[in-house]
């Protein structure tokens, strides 16, 4: 877990300031922190530094023992915050095998601030964890980010810091499910994953087995999943404050790899469909996320899962299944399986919406591929 700290002096052997471009010259954009501007500059401009996004210069210190350059794009009175957090992440991304990282951005809020911590904490990412022999010589992330600010000690930015740290987690919950193979990532092994995470949350954890859902109607669910050997599920997780102001229902695909079934797909980028169950990755998080927080939302995530297989008993175009609560669907491309986990899983978070009060809203994330543009 990367931990956010916030301080007003340069504290730490690497430091990260920002470069931008005004006018074809480049300027440094150091917020609140001192650095030796001119001899910088002497030394960027002899080595072609432009400024533009996403560009990372690293040059020796002479107060930390190295001064990293990240790039701002175009001068601004007032960075957004899109432009602070990519920029703080590209530089974090190039500064593996480093524990620690100072950011010395130009930020005028703690929104900026947020966004630079944010970024700091989310490109210290690394997944290793199937690798062999070379696993040794990877260079691990940064554990701990520090960013310069002249409003570190109020309460805001020491509550942004910390929410910064929280997403950072949960979005490498996320990263870590994604970038399983399917060979150790099914739907039985992604609710176990969940349900311990949940466990030190607070989150309450239901989950329903291949034999509930056919007795229960998930005909979508069921018919996606039948044509594997792992069988299917549906995770649900709730967080239900005691004055919650609002109630959410969130609901991701969660297919945890998608061959396309008898519309089976071309070889060619087929191992990407192992990310097919990053919809259901997120929401499930993202609840965690908000228990974190102690959000006063009530919220419910639902993760339909299941693998898209061919087998003799997938299903076939021109087949007829009932989605949960009734409505029957002629299925004509197996490869549009999407739709129909979704459909049992958003017709389910609505009757325990209805039941619970009623729902402020159901926000659904999928990876839907190019079946949805044609």
């Amino acid at each position: 877990m990367v931990k956010v700290k916030l301080t007003t002096k340069v504290d730490g052997e690497v430091l990260v300031v920002g470069l931008a471009n005004a006018n074809k010259r480049i300027q440094i954009e150091s917020g609140s922190a001192q650095v030796d501007t001119n001899a910088l500059l002497a030394t960027l401009n002899a080595m072609g530094a432009t400024g533009k996004a996403d560009e990372v210069i690293k040059l020796p210190g002479k107060n930390s023992k190295l001064i990293v350059f990240t790039g701002l794009g175009n001068v601004q009175s007032n960075y957004d915050h899109e432009i602070l957090r990519r920029a703080a992440g590209s530089a974090a991304r190039e500064l593996a095998g480093n524990k620690s990282i100072t950011f010395a951005l130009p930020h005028k809020s703690v929104v900026e601030l947020a966004a630079i911590a944010e970024g700091g904490a989310l490109g210290s990412y690394s997944f290793t964890q199937f690798l062999g022999n070379s696993k040794k010589d990877q260079k691990d992330p940064a554990s701990s980010i520090n960013v310069i600010s002249k409003f570190a000690d109020t309460a805001q930015a020491k509550a942004a810091a910390k929410r910064a740290e929280i997403i950072a987690e949960q979005t490498f919950l996320v990263r870590d499910l994604i970038n399983t193979p399917p060979s150790h990532l099914t739907p039985d092994s992604f609710c176990n994953i969940m349900k311990k995470h949940a466990a030190k949350f607070g989150v309450k954890v239901e989950i329903l087995n291949d034999a509930a859902l056919r007795k229960g109607g998930y005909g979508g669910i069921i018919g996606v999943g039948q044509g594997s050997a792992n069988p299917p599920r549906l995770l649900h997780v709730s967080y239900n404050p005691s004055k919650a102001k609002k109630r959410f229902a969130y609901v991701g695909k969660g297919i945890t790899f998608d061959s396309g079934g008898l519309a089976l797909k071309p070889a060619a980028g087929m191992e990407a469909m192992k990310a097919d169950m990053s919809g259901a990755a997120a929401v499930i998080a993202s609840v965690f996320a908000i228990a974190q927080l102690k959000l006063p939302i009530a919220v419910d995530g639902w993760a339909p899962l299941a693998e898209n297989m061919v087998s003799d008993t997938a299903t076939r175009p021109s087949d007829v299944i009932t989605i949960y609560g009734g409505k029957t669907v002629e299925v004509l491309n197996p490869d549009a399986e999407g739709r129909l986990v979704l459909a049992d899983a958003l017709m389910k978070a609505a009757e325990v919406g209805k039941k619970a009060g009623g729902l402020d809203g159901i926000i659904d994330v999928a990876t839907l591929t190019g079946a949805q543009v044609v």
